[in-house]
């Protein structure tokens, strides 16, 4: 079904596109991507899907071989080459042929959008500037949320252990913070990137103290220990450390003074106190002969160890995308699992990067996808180190607290966050082969 109605939504495109118009339909669609993103996943893939058929379109012949020598570019082929592969080898196992063939639509859409982000086609400041005032409104809708129960189309908080999440647009998909972090991120960046520095500190400084807040209360911890360690490099990195300080001593008071409630107490106890006592247990090492460190009394490390005792079964090719919830069912995987955790650690998806590679694409596939990105990242660091652009780092940053080891996450190759994630991956590629010149 979501494949047709991409289809359909193509040929509408490709029957309307016609030079000028082409364009003017780009902008658009970027403008609405974001918004796309919080209420429907097919218009999304469909924006995106526009998108790449628009590059078609207009890229030229020499333009497209350019791209294709690129070193990245190249790395991105040889990654989707072995996600096809792999379904082939595993054909027998039954994985996701839709994840793994139509992988390929992102490495276009990365290079699509950071080819339109080069062209002087679209006005790029205008763009990031408006996804920036989603991202405010969203938070706000947040905070409206937080005080009386409801958002502003009506979906109500969920209460939980005495606290409450909250899913703002979303409603109970509760991820919402992943949104709010990657666009802010970009917004962010735009406005260092492309706005008078004398006027633009005091702007970023409002803009991250509203989105830190926000993010607080959702109640996603893995999501607000990613955004603090941004924010941190981000002020530091952009000469806003006095602004920094003065952030902490905000967000300490708004703690302050919700803590004398009982379900804001419940809320900071989960997004600090827990968190801290989290990470002493996740490091902690086990004494007991035959126990490994993975044999914890912990949720997601039921999900880690299992997904690591299919890797040992599976070393060389992993059992395929989207295969984990297939095998974690076997029984035979519960005897390292912690007592308390047994017939509990099966999900969709092994809930951190490092163990859902391994366990998916085994060890040839998690070579090649940490080399990738290695390699970006070093690229982008030294890019954007040299050429001073705290953009460029700043994107890199976020990107990077993805690959945090231990770190809850939430499935790479779910369509939702793989669209996320790869436009924030394209814009770093634009700004990594742009020169020193603003558009």
């Amino acid at each position: 079904m979501v494949l047709r109605n991409l289809l359909i939504g193509i040929k509408l495109i490709m029957f309307n596109l016609e030079g000028k118009k082409s364009i003017y339909l780009l902008n658009l669609i970027l403008l609405l991507l974001p918004v796309s993103l919080l209420f429907s996943n097919v218009i999304s893939e469909i924006l995106i899907f526009s998108i790449i058929v628009i590059f078609f379109l207009n890229v030229k012949k020499e333009d497209l071989l350019k791209i294709v020598n690129n070193k990245i570019i190249l790395f991105f082929i040889v990654l989707t080459l072995y996600l096809i592969i792999n379904y082939l080898l595993n054909f027998d196992k039954n994985p996701s042929i839709t994840r793994s063939l139509l992988f390929i639509r992102f490495p276009l859409y990365v290079i699509a959008l950071s080819y339109f982000l080069n062209s002087g086609l679209i006005n790029n400041k205008k763009i990031f500037n408006y996804w920036g005032i989603i991202i405010l409104l969203t938070c706000l809708d947040l905070q409206f949320q937080s005080i009386t129960g409801k958002n502003i189309l009506g979906y109500e908080q969920f209460k939980m252990g005495g606290y409450a999440r909250l899913g703002g647009f979303l409603n109970d998909e509760l991820k919402i913070a992943y949104f709010i972090n990657s666009f802010f991120v970009i917004s962010v960046g735009a406005i260092t990137y492309y706005g008078k520095k004398k006027n633009n500190q005091i702007l970023i400084f409002i803009f991250t103290s509203i989105v830190l807040y926000s993010v607080l209360i959702t109640g996603e911890r893995a999501n607000f220990i990613c955004l603090v360690i941004f924010v941190t490099f981000f002020m530091i990195v952009a000469n806003l450390k006095k602004y920094f300080l003065l952030m902490i001593v905000i967000l300490a008071t708004l703690i302050v003074v919700n803590y004398s409630d009982v379900t804001k107490k419940n809320l900071i106890d989960r997004m600090f106190f827990q968190n801290i006592k989290i990470i002493q247990n996740s490091l902690s090492i086990n004494t007991e002969k035959e126990k490994n460190f993975l044999y914890k009394s912990d949720h997601y490390f039921s999900h880690y160890s299992t997904a690591w005792q299919i890797f040992k079964d599976y070393p060389k090719l992993g059992v395929g995308l989207k295969n984990f919830r297939v095998y974690c069912k076997d029984p035979i995987y519960d005897q390292k699992v912690h007592p308390n955790f047994r017939n509990k650690n099966c999900a969709t998806h092994p809930h951190n990067l490092y163990f859902e590679i391994l366990s998916e694409l085994g060890i040839v596939g998690t070579i090649i996808f940490l080399s990738f990105f290695g390699y970006f990242f070093y690229l982008c660091i030294k890019c954007s180190y040299e050429q001073k652009n705290v953009f460029l780092f700043g994107n890199i940053i976020f990107l990077m607290t993805y690959f945090t080891p231990l770190l809850p996450r939430g499935s790479f190759f779910t369509n939702w966050n793989a669209m996320i994630f790869w436009t924030v991956f394209a814009i770093s590629f634009h700004l990594l082969n742009k020169k020193k010149t603003h558009a």
